[in-house]
């Protein structure tokens, strides 16, 4: 029977990282760590909801924004005219 409930050492070898990789993310708030609970002192996390972070990741929905200033488009040479 699979865990519904997984801890650090789990996800590290779900994610293919190092467990200090895991513990500085969760501290720097990585955007690329899946969301946590704590249960009992210990940090966790549903196997339901890290696959779903992962497909969404995948899609491109959790992707950070890129800083910097937006872009405006350069004018065409028939604009300029």
């Amino acid at each position: 029977m699979d865990p519904e409930v997984i801890h650090i050492p789990e996800l590290a070898q779900l994610l293919s990282r190092s467990e200090a990789s895991i513990r500085s993310a969760r501290q720097a708030n990585a955007a690329w760590l899946p969301p946590s609970f704590l249960q009992g002192g210990r940090v966790c996390w549903r196997v339901a909801t890290v696959r779903k972070f992962l497909e969404e990741w995948e899609a491109g929905i959790h992707t950070p924004a890129k800083p910097g200033r937006k872009r405006r488009t350069p004018p065409t040479l028939t604009s300029i005219r």
